[in-house]
């Protein structure tokens, strides 16, 4: 038994070092970005992603908003699948660096872009 032990130590301490964030990128405007967060606004989910690459001047909304919706669909969906929640609504933001939800941030620039969940699809509203 006394061998096994560093043999557990070494596994327990792999599972508690942090995980680096899964990058992405974008199908459309090639931009990186790394899930952040998704938090749980019921009936509204918000999945946010870290996206360095907004601070480039080529880089506005219309460049980035087809992405925007793959998100929704191939990352916020799934994910949302996997903790079963049932969302009405989903919020895809952006964000140039992580930023402490709900709190005015200026200087950091963000999109956001919301859908409405029907039939295990992301359609997409005015928001």
């Amino acid at each position: 038994m006394i061998t096994r032990l560093p043999l557990i130590f070494s596994l327990v301490s792999v599972l508690a070092a942090p995980v680096a964030a899964e990058e992405l990128e974008l199908p459309v405007s090639g931009l990186s970005v790394a899930f952040f967060d998704l938090i749980d606004d019921t009936p509204t989910w918000r999945i946010r992603f870290t996206a360095p690459g907004l601070t480039s001047g080529d880089v506005d909304y219309a460049s980035v908003s087809d992405d925007m919706a793959w998100l929704c669909r191939e990352e916020a969906l799934p994910r949302l699948e996997a903790v079963a929640a049932s969302p009405e609504h989903i919020v895809v933001t952006l964000m140039q660096e992580p930023v402490e939800f709900g709190v005015a941030t200026p200087g950091i620039r963000q999109f956001f872009e919301s859908y409405t969940v029907e039939d295990g699809l992301c359609i997409w509203e005015a928001y």
